[in-house]
């Protein structure tokens, strides 16, 4: 015997108490009626054909019952006297249910609800006919009106009953629960109620006429049913379809997928990229917990050239053996997609510790068939139990035929590639290329902000808005140098300038250049920036790191925009940056990848593509500056970047140096407007200056004239920089010489100081850190001279 559901106690307890309660009162106050052999002998034809209706009800949706029986109780309700009226409802409902296969307390509560329904339209019906419903005369308006009454009650009585069960096991409220139906109401009061009047009328003028009526109700009832396991077989049978539409659309997509792949391997060219890519692929599309890649070496000997999420760690870098190579080979015989759930999980392992144990309980393997010799295979490992259907087992075995020539053909390339000398170089050459890429990403962007004020400055008289757009063209210019130099440092390991920054004006500032390109993508930027101590970095990278995240998050946000909140704090010694966006979120099969280089989430789509470098070289800015790196995201809510620098406020000294006199310069540089900017600062600052476009020139000018210092660039046609240095230290070992480029490596900086350049400045340098150097230049040549002459400086000079 079924239990009764716990949440469900109380109100089946409390409709049993009510229908025991209203049958017992309305018994009392029913008049009394004779209770002869012909009323016992219809309670029991009514009881038989309430039990045979309602076995045959239907219950659909929502508990909301398909079924005649109601035209039936209507009927007895006036042509039963009243106690043998409640024990044929009883009896017909218990019995009815119970032949549904209904628990026991279902049975007593669809009793239940018919006496407490039924004897609330009993009083409707009475107060319409103005009589007892015993035996009432119902063919007239009033009857009718009753009638329809009747019906309207019983139906919101048992949608008030049935909400009452079913709203504390689906965890809703009563109001949520009860669910009218307009149509249904119209069957109540329209239909069912009417009919039952009618075949009322037809027992009180003969009892094979009630007969009568009951024939075709009894078709109409099995009619329904047999609609509704209609109803039913058409919808298993669409139910099918649609699994069967969703099987091929999901092998579509994994076709899709599929090629996509191949066409990505075939773009690299380098075979351990390719593998991983493969692995890690290809894991993620068919939803693997682990993957890795077997091939064959030159010598025949199997071995792991790639693996992605290992629950063991491999044993160092580079192909490594297979622990059991003999039934990888067993596997590779086959020379198909097999799905393996036995013994073999364990001796498939890629390294000895997993043959032991292993987490996986089912092994794909897509054997690699390069003209049916084998190359090698790929592995697709899960943690849960899994099947290999025939179709998805031909488009993995189609996909491991291309894969395999694509292989076959990187490995030819790269030994084509080992024998050219200059194969390292062409590597990095290609790497700097790609980042070059990037690069030019963000000066597009900090391009945008210099062209924007720039044109700010030039509609507006107002002096005090153009010298505002100027000193952001200032500030923009020197953040473009600042991410020069991060490119150089990328490419040559050049260590990056640090001091003492503030880095709330880095982030205001850097967020001011990007705030039009935001509001373009209907992007609201909130700004939580709080006053942070001063620390030593590089701001300029950090400035980078900053404008790599802003743009991540506006291409997340793209194009829908959304909000972009940015904070700055203090917490306990360390300064905290985030940047927080609403936009699509980072998959979790890459987010452990996003700051490795080369991993991007945007050439998925088609609107936006990346290179993948701008997260790894942030990463490596942070990691450099003793900071952390934190990602929070969540797939089509958003992402959250967290950069944590620790402060440092060792505030390097300075030393101030006195004012010099008007200096006579040579300037040397073939780029004349470059120079004609130049030439304007120092003769604003008092010095008298000669140009020279062409170096050849240059030393028959210093030659001619009386020169205090030169100042000249390197990368010039006839004779360069270094070259032209070493011909006007040859003429005048004493010279003072400055010079400037835009490509600064260790060995050049290396060679000009030997040559005796006093500084390389690096294009585009400030105004006041030309100034610095040169009277740095000025008062070194200065006492040089002195000591020359012996002079002794005085103490406080030194």
């Amino acid at each position: 015997m079924q239990a009764i559901p716990p949440p469900l106690r109380g109100s089946l307890f409390g409709l049993w108490g009510a229908a025991t309660l209203v049958g017992v009162i309305s018994s009392l106050l029913a008049p009394a009626m004779p209770l002869d052999l012909g009323a016992w002998l219809a309670t029991i034809l009514f009881a038989l054909g309430f039990t045979i209706f309602e076995s045959l009800t239907i219950v659909r949706q929502h508990d909301r019952p398909l079924a005649v029986t109601l035209v039936l109780l209507i009927a007895a309700m006036i042509i039963l006297p009243w106690p043998l009226f409640l024990f044929a409802t009883a009896l017909g409902a218990v019995a009815g249910t119970l032949a549904r296969a209904a628990s026991w307390w279902q049975a007593l509560a669809v009793a239940a609800t018919r006496w407490i329904a039924l004897t609330a339209g009993s009083v409707i019906l009475m107060a319409a006919v103005q009589q007892h419903t015993y035996n009432a005369n119902v063919a007239s308006p009033a009857a009718l009106i009753g009638l329809i009454g009747s019906g309207l009650t019983v139906y919101l009585i048992e949608r008030i009953a049935s909400a009452s069960l079913t709203a504390p096991m689906a965890g809703e409220n009563l109001l949520t629960a009860l669910r009218w139906r307009l149509d249904d109401a119209g069957w109540y009061g329209l239909i069912f109620a009417p009919l039952g009047g009618m075949l009322a009328i037809l027992w009180q003028q003969e009892v094979w006429a009630f007969a009568l009526g009951i024939a075709p109700l009894t078709m109409v009832q099995i009619s329904l049913r047999r609609q509704h396991k209609l109803e039913e077989a058409l919808s298993i049978a669409d139910a099918h379809l649609r699994t069967a539409n969703s099987r091929l659309l999901a092998l579509s997509r994994q076709s899709e997928h599929l090629q996509n792949l191949i066409v990505s391997l075939m773009a690299s060219r380098d075979v351990p990229t390719m593998l991983n890519l493969l692995g890690e692929r290809l894991s993620a599309l068919m939803e693997a917990d682990s993957a890795w890649v077997t091939l064959y070496d030159e010598h025949g000997n199997l071995q792991l050239v790639a693996s992605h999420h290992l629950p063991a760690p491999t044993e160092g870098v580079g192909p490594q053996p297979i622990p059991l190579p003999h039934d990888y080979e067993t596997a590779l015989e086959r020379r198909r997609v097999t799905l393996f759930t036995d013994q073999h999980v364990q001796t498939l392992a890629p390294v000895a510790a997993l043959t032991q144990h292993s987490p996986w309980q089912a092994i794909i393997l897509l054997p690699l068939l390069d003209e049916q010799q084998p190359l090698g295979a790929v592995c697709l490992a899960f943690e849960s139990m899994r099947g290999l259907k025939e179709d998805e087992q031909r488009l993995l075995a189609a996909f491991a035929r291309h894969a395999a020539a694509v292989i076959q053909n990187a490995r030819l390339f790269r030994r084509w590639q080992e024998t050219q000398t200059e194969l390292g170089r062409s590597a990095k050459l290609a790497a700097v290329g790609t980042f070059a890429a990037s690069i030019a990403h963000e000066f597009n962007n900090l391009l945008s902000g210099m062209l924007g004020y720039a044109q700010l400055g030039l509609a507006d008289d107002d002096l005090e808005i153009k010298n505002e757009a100027l000193k952001v063209v200032l500030d923009t210019c020197k953040r473009g140098r600042s991410i020069t130099g991060s490119l150089l440092t990328f490419a040559r390991r050049r260590e990056s300038r640090r001091e003492l920054s503030d880095l709330r004006e880095v982030i205001d500032g850097t967020l001011t250049l990007m705030e039009i390109e935001l509001r373009k993508h209907s992007i609201q930027v909130v700004r939580q920036i709080e006053t942070v101590p001063p620390t030593i970095c590089d701001a300029g990278q950090i400035s980078q790191v900053f404008l790599n995240l802003l743009t991540n998050a506006r291409d997340a946000m793209k194009p829908n925009g959304g909000i972009l909140t940015v904070t700055l704090t203090a917490d306990n010694g360390w300064i905290v940056i985030k940047v927080a966006d609403t936009g699509c979120g980072i998959p979790e099969s890459i987010r452990r990848q996003i700051f490795q280089p080369f991993v991007t989430t945007k050439n998925t789509t088609g609107s936006q593509s990346g290179t993948g470098l701008g997260l790894a070289v942030s990463y490596g800015i942070i990691q450099n500056h003793n900071g952390r790196f934190e990602v929070e995201s969540e797939v089509g809510k958003g992402t959250t970047m967290t950069v944590r620098l620790p402060i440092v406020q060792e505030e390097p000294t300075e030393t101030a140096a006195s004012p010099i006199p008007s200096l006579h310069l040579l300037v040397i540089d073939d780029d004349e407007a470059s120079a004609r900017g130049l030439i304007d600062l120092l003769e604003k600052a008092g010095h008298r200056v000669t140009y020279c476009a062409h170096s050849a020139e240059a030393v028959a000018i210093y030659t001619a004239n009386q020169f205090d210092m030169v100042m000249s660039d390197v990368v010039m046609p006839e004779l360069d920089g270094i070259s032209l240095l070493n011909v006007l230290r040859s003429y005048d070992p004493t010279a003072s010489i400055i010079l400037f480029t835009g490509q600064i490596e260790p060995d050049q900086v290396a060679a000009m100081a030997a040559s005796g350049a006093y500084a390389v400045l690096r294009k585009p340098f400030a105004t006041d850190e030309l100034m610095a150097t040169l009277q740095a230049a000025y008062h070194d040549r200065e006492r040089a001279r002195r000591a020359l002459a012996g002079i002794t400086e005085p103490a406080a000079q030194r």
